[in-house]
């Protein structure tokens, strides 16, 4: 007899010997199911070797000894080890019928392990995801190893206990095989991981007022910066209005990680189009009649990937507006006000990279970069070759820009196509 007809034959004959009175109240309902529970668990334990093995089992018992893996005595040791694993316990068999759960399960979840029948009826089991929706049937790890086939199945769920009170739990399923490798059913361990969450939102919630105080403290030091620039002449001036916006890059980053809902990442796309919003303000991007339009996609960032390219994206465009439309020329006929843009765009790559444009339709003198500079390092910078050789400029901005790609491991390419074009590209 397999394992599987063992629980077929277990189950058949409670069924035949077992009377259906009829349930009035809820009360009688949880006494009936810790009953039924109850004695599954006697009959499992209980559960005997075929009489082939019987002469052979008395024998090694009179010999004082009962090897571990006997099959008369290897379910109940079984069963004695899941009593004292600190998580809850199901077994299901290849229909998905539930045929045993251990103490644990009614420790935690507070009423008897539910009997369900099949992998439609785990709906019993009254769980809620993250979002507040319900987990349905077929999203339990049970339904997924024993119906879909999956190897391992892990769901996080908000669970309601038989009196009414919520915690967050872990449930984790695997197939269970027998001695020839084929599936006979399914177990999930049950993990109490109320504390965890708790702890996790606890700390998220201190990243968060973490990234407050940053995005603070940065705009405090811009806005010194600022004043400063404001009282200094010349070079001076300019120096420290580049250093001013600069800082504001890197709290307008830790302001996006304070207000959305992860505080470990931040989704760029929304951000970048706020954030270049505020640059053309800062620029005079209007004054001088000069667009700056922006294409994104939807694209998730780290916080260790945002901040770089925040920054670099700062430069690239403060570099347009300095060199594609100097002051001298913001006004030529040459440029129409209409037509004079700076372009940035945020996509991914039919590989998932994310690639970063910055164009401009100016007098093609951008951000050009001296490939030597580049020689040792893992960042590759190409530049197709204009009509006119481009002047090269090596300021803060162009050091920053280099380091900040090789930060982000990115492959960065330029070119001259009726102005500037910068591409970034970086795995996410």
């Amino acid at each position: 007899m397999s394992s599987n007809d063992q629980i077929d034959g277990m189950d058949g004959e409670a069924r035949s010997d077992r009377p259906q009175p009829p349930v009035s109240s809820p009360s009688e309902e949880m006494a009936l199911l810790r009953a039924e529970n109850d004695r599954l668990r006697r009959e499992l334990a209980n559960l005997q070797a075929p009489g082939l093995w019987q002469a052979d089992i008395e024998e090694t018992l009179e010999a004082g000894s009962v090897p571990a893996g006997d099959p008369a005595v290897r379910l109940p040791l079984l069963e004695a080890m899941l009593e004292t694993a600190p998580v809850g316990v199901v077994l299901a068999d290849g229909q998905g019928r539930i045929v045993h759960g251990n103490g644990w399960v009614e420790r935690m979840l507070r009423h008897p392990v539910l009997h369900s029948a099949d992998t439609e009826s785990y709906g019993e089991w009254v769980a809620f995801h993250a979002d507040g929706t319900p987990v349905e049937n077929h999203e339990y790890p049970l339904s997924r190893v024993i119906r879909d086939g999956e190897e391992h199945s892990q769901i996080d769920v908000h669970y309601r206990r038989g009196d009414g009170t919520m915690f967050w739990m872990r449930v984790i399923g695997e197939p269970v095989r027998d001695a020839d490798g084929n599936r006979v059913g399914a177990t999930v361990a049950l993990v109490d991981i109320d504390e965890e969450k708790r702890l996790l939102q606890e700390k998220e919630v201190l990243l968060g007022e973490v990234n407050h105080r940053v995005k603070n403290s940065l705009q405090l030091v811009g806005s010194i910066l600022s004043l400063q620039a404001r009282e200094a002449r010349g070079e001076g001036a300019a120096v420290l209005q580049a250093a001013s916006a600069r800082v504001r890059a890197v709290a307008a980053v830790h302001a996006s990680l304070y207000h959305d809902d992860n505080v470990r990442t931040v989704e760029f796309g929304e951000h970048l189009r706020r954030f270049c919003k505020t640059l053309a303000d800062g620029l005079g991007a209007r004054e001088r009649g000069i667009n700056i339009v922006v294409d994104t996609e939807s694209v998730t960032l780290r916080a260790e990937k945002a901040v770089p390219l925040a920054l670099v994206v700062n430069e690239l465009v403060t570099n347009a507006f300095k060199y594609a439309f100097p002051p001298d020329i913001a006004g030529s006929q040459d440029l129409d006000e209409n037509t004079r843009h700076v372009q940035v765009s945020l996509s991914r790559t039919d590989g998932g990279q994310v690639a970063v444009e910055v164009s401009d339709n100016g007098t093609g003198s951008g951000t050009n970069f001296e490939e030597a500079s580049f020689d040792r390092q893992p960042t590759k910078m190409g530049r197709a070759e204009s009509q006119s050789p481009q002047p090269v400029k090596n300021g803060l901005g162009t050091t920053l820009i280099s380091t900040l790609t090789r930060q982000l491991g990115a492959t960065v390419t330029q070119e001259t196509n009726d102005g500037w074009m910068t591409r970034i590209v970086f795995e996410p």
